[in-house]
């Protein structure tokens, strides 16, 4: 496809799909410019939002979605970089929306591509999507790469990266691997960083709701944070 370009709040947006054109359009028709400033403090003024609200952004899915599944996966993916790469969060969500409509998490090699978003303009609200729903979903599909990808990622030293491994199987539910969530947890039950401590947390709460004797040993045996502690414990039935 040829590249086009489109000019919205005075910034330029390169696209390679000029399909793309008409939803940046409509996107800027449903912005609310007051909303701006609540919506950067919520993300603590790290990042751009255009100003739109989850429900009417995703009112233009069905319209949209729809015409794009019509395309080659090549075009897919390639949606989902320019969609990405625009400098208004509202359309990293897109993204990721679209990526997990697409099925993207079924393409072998997309992993690279997840792998990239999450280390771009790094938050919890992107990187907790593309990690519960689409590394969650690409290692379901092909189990055999997950070990290296997982070993690469713990290895490093990306905060978000190490979020991803902890939080990769929170859809899992008994198909967790529990032996390696243990060792997760125990590799990064030090960190003095909150993501990670919520991580863990978050992790051993949702196995609670279906082994909660799994859980309550790891609380009895490993010196978590107190932070992590509170939130698996949410998950321990009464």
């Amino acid at each position: 496809m040829l590249q086009t370009s489109s000019y919205l709040f005075g910034q330029f947006f390169p696209l390679f799909c000029p399909m793309l054109q008409d939803f940046i359009h409509d996107m800027q028709k449903l912005a609310i410019p007051e909303k701006v400033a609540g919506m950067e403090a919520y993300l603590k003024d790290q990042f751009k939002v255009l100003g739109v609200n989850s429900p009417e952004r995703k009112s233009l899915y069905p319209t949209y979605f729809n015409a794009w599944k019509k395309l080659s996966k090549a075009e897919q993916e390639q949606i989902a970089i320019d969609l990405w790469n625009q400098p208004f969060r509202e359309f990293k969500y897109v993204s990721i929306d679209w990526m997990r409509r697409a099925g993207l998490f079924k393409q072998q090699g997309s992993i690279a591509l997840f792998e990239r978003c999450i280390l771009e303009d790094s938050w919890w609200d992107t990187v907790d999507g593309l990690a519960s729903n689409l590394v969650g979903g690409y290692f379901l599909k092909f189990p055999q790469e997950r070990d290296a990808w997982i070993e690469k990622w713990d290895n490093g030293d990306n905060l978000w990266l190490h979020r991803t491994t902890l939080i990769f199987q929170l859809k899992y539910k008994d198909k967790t691997d529990l032996d390696l969530l243990d060792y997760l947890i125990k590799r990064h039950k030090d960190s003095k960083e909150f993501f990670i401590r919520k991580a863990i947390g978050w992790s051993l709460r949702e196995v609670a709701k279906r082994n909660p004797l799994w859980v309550l040993e790891i609380l009895d045996t490993v010196e978590l944070s107190g932070l992590s502690q509170r939130e698996a414990r949410k998950g321990i039935p009464k």
